[in-house]
């Protein structure tokens, strides 16, 4: 096959038009033309359609322009295998947070890695992890570093478990609910929720809630609020510290926590720029006083997650 041809065929395929497809591929529109008329002379079969109404791709051709979709993303992913370790060197690297990670280690994990690789670029997308895996799927971002609780299992993925943090109920200093040594799940159902993901089904919020994906926004929230918000004393440890914030201790709640995970697509070999970040999220996972899952502290094996889902 070659593969210029099926370039061809899927830029007309997108553009539902000859002169659009050879101006997006930078060639004139007889020489698409040929490109196409031959590959339909060698195969015995006709692509495209064409009529008043533009260009549309006949039974055939939606058999051909499916299957070279699949075959140019293929040849597109060995080229950039190629591109990224030649000296173990990579020049692109992109991943998916979940909020409260970006706000604990994003700041620091981007610092490391543009000292360890100069000139890498790094893209991020911070969402909640299950909003991530069409990106990670369809080859937008390499890997998500979120919560496992989030993510569930995803068919096609490769996951690596690092650690957890501690969750916990968390109020404003001065708070009603801080007057008491302990309160009950009913006593938290009078004040309005603070969450970075929206509420599930069947959840009580009868006093209202905010939803937002920025914890530095519900950090600010809650101190000016009654809100009431689970979130990672790791993340607050400076108003804990500093008498704004409080824990509360809340009976018939056991104590949470988000179970850290990275999450790969499945069989696919990771950049040298991927595997010194998840080593750099390990070690931040430890620093911040994460109980860690795996027996050692060593980053993926071969450029490959440790466990598959």
């Amino acid at each position: 096959m070659d593969l210029t041809r099926l370039r061809h065929i899927v830029a007309v395929a997108r553009n539902r038009s000859f002169s659009r497809a050879a101006e997006e591929e930078g060639i004139t529109q007889p020489a698409l033309s040929r490109s196409i008329a031959a590959f339909e002379r060698r195969h015995g079969v006709t692509l495209f359609d064409r009529g008043r109404g533009g260009v549309h791709p006949t039974p055939a051709g939606l058999h051909v322009i499916d299957r070279a979709n699949k075959l140019l993303a293929a040849a597109g992913d060995l080229e950039r295998s190629l591109k990224r370790y030649p000296g173990g060197e990579a020049g692109r690297v992109a991943f998916g947070l979940g909020p409260l990670l970006a706000s604990l280690f994003l700041p620091r994990l981007s610092t490391a890695m543009l000292r360890a690789y100069p000139g890498l670029q790094i893209f991020t997308l911070t969402r909640p992890p299950t909003q991530l895996v069409t990106e990670l799927l369809n080859d937008q971002i390499e890997m998500i570093i979120g919560n496992n609780w989030n993510l569930g299992r995803v068919p096609g993925t490769e996951l690596e478990r690092l650690g957890g943090l501690k969750i916990a109920t968390m109020v404003r200093a001065g708070h009603p609910l801080t007057r008491a040594g302990t309160v009950t799940l009913a006593d938290l159902e009078d004040y309005p929720v603070a969450s970075a993901v929206e509420l599930q089904a069947g959840t009580i919020a009868a006093a209202g809630a905010f939803v937002c994906d920025n914890f530095h926004v519900l950090r600010e929230t809650v101190l000016a609020s009654d809100c009431v918000w689970m979130s990672s004393p790791v993340f607050l440890v400076e108003d804990l510290r500093g008498g704004r914030m409080a824990e509360l201790s809340v009976s018939g709640l056991a104590q949470a926590d988000s179970d850290i995970c990275l999450v790969f697509k499945r069989g696919r070999t990771l950049s040298p720029a991927t595997i010194a970040a998840a080593a750099e999220i390990r070690a931040m996972l430890l620093e911040a006083g994460s109980d860690p899952k795996q027996s050692d502290n060593t980053p993926p094996s071969n450029g490959r997650p440790l466990e598959r889902d």
